[in-house]
């Protein structure tokens, strides 16, 4: 049984640790920052270890593998404490706050020769977005002419300080999103646009941001990042073939009646929506430790931040910017394990 150390306490650490014991797992070890959270947790897993500092659990003689799930500033700095110790590690998004720190990651796994390092893309686990790829890869509409996604929040609940934070913490999720199903990289950002909703973050600080790319096979893609839609949690992507279209992320489940209302319910937030995404990738996490081959992996992670720095850079100056055409190394194919559920 794979012994697992848990580093972040918070509602993502809780939700992988509690999947992790679920899918054949046993957490042994968890740190926080705030003692009691990572005791409270703990107790729950019945680990037997509590750590204050991330890199003393890394240390531990215990602890095969870790997932990181600590505030987004921590991840690199823990996932290259990882890989100095040869540890498998998940982290979750985004693999780090710069590219240049990313990259530093790729460089170190390559140099390893070996892959440790997953990211958490959760999406590419929840189940209706990989019938949507399924469908495309098998011709359902023809050739992919527009790629249109939503990711809508109920509020900033994190509080951003800056636009480059809002890219890199949320809109994270869509750009791997969009290199995911597409097979594509992204040429080129012609433009991104945004407006503050929620004026408590303040001024200059938008939490609607609009995202228009080229992709490299000519194809085009808009983003709608709104994270303070007030409604509820949801995404979804819409794709248009020169055959027709596909839809995935629409409201689903029960139509319900009342107040003058008639409609599905709404998920609340990330954490309920997708419950079964996170439990799957966790699930395949285990298992791809044991065969080597984590996915998505740490140059997702990577070419996920360099394009989220392309469109942070178009938003602060107006001006269109051309990505780099930068290929993977040998270390990180194929694409994604073929008999991935």
């Amino acid at each position: 049984m794979l012994q697992v150390g848990v580093v972040g306490a918070g509602g993502m650490g809780t939700r992988h640790a509690r999947n992790l014991c679920r899918a054949g797992a046993r957490v042994v070890a968890v740190a926080d920052a705030e003692l009691a959270r990572a005791e409270a947790l703990a107790a729950q897993c019945q680990a037997r270890s509590v750590y204050r500092d991330g890199r003393e659990l890394v240390a531990d003689p215990a602890v095969e593998a870790v997932v990181v799930a600590s505030p987004d500033p921590t991840h690199a700095g823990y996932v290259l404490a990882c890989l100095e110790a040869g540890k498998p590690v998940f982290c979750e998004k985004p693999l780090a706050m710069r590219s240049e720190e990313a990259r530093a990651i790729v460089d170190r796994e390559v140099a390893l020769g070996r892959r440790l390092v997953q990211v958490g893309f959760q999406r590419r686990y929840d189940p209706e977005f990989r019938a949507l790829r399924e469908a495309l890869r098998g011709g359902a509409v023809g050739k992919p002419v527009l790629y249109r996604l939503w990711h809508r929040n109920v509020r900033a609940a994190y509080g951003p300080t800056s636009n480059a934070e809002v890219l890199v913490n949320s809109a994270i999720h869509d750009l791997d999103e969009l290199r995911w199903l597409s097979g594509q990289e992204v040429e080129l950002v012609h433009s991104v646009v945004g407006r503050t909703v929620d004026p408590s973050l303040g001024e200059g600080v938008f939490d609607l941001q609009l995202l228009q790319m080229g992709l490299r096979d000519g194809a085009l893609a808009l983003v709608e990042l709104n994270l303070s839609a007030a409604y509820g949690y949801e995404v979804g992507v819409e794709v248009c073939g020169d055959r027709g279209s596909l839809t995935a992320g629409l409201p689903r489940g029960v139509v319900a009646r009342s107040e003058g209302r008639c409609g599905p319910r709404v998920s609340a937030d990330w954490l309920e929506r997708f419950q079964e995404a996170y439990a799957a990738e966790v699930s395949a996490w285990v298992r791809n430790v044991r065969e080597q081959r984590p996915w998505p992996h740490a140059w997702d992670g990577y070419a996920a931040l360099v394009l989220a720095e392309a469109c942070a850079d178009s938003l602060s100056t107006g001006r269109p910017v051309r990505l780099p055409q930068e290929a993977a190394p040998p270390l990180y194919g194929p694409p994604e394990p073929p008999d991935l559920p």
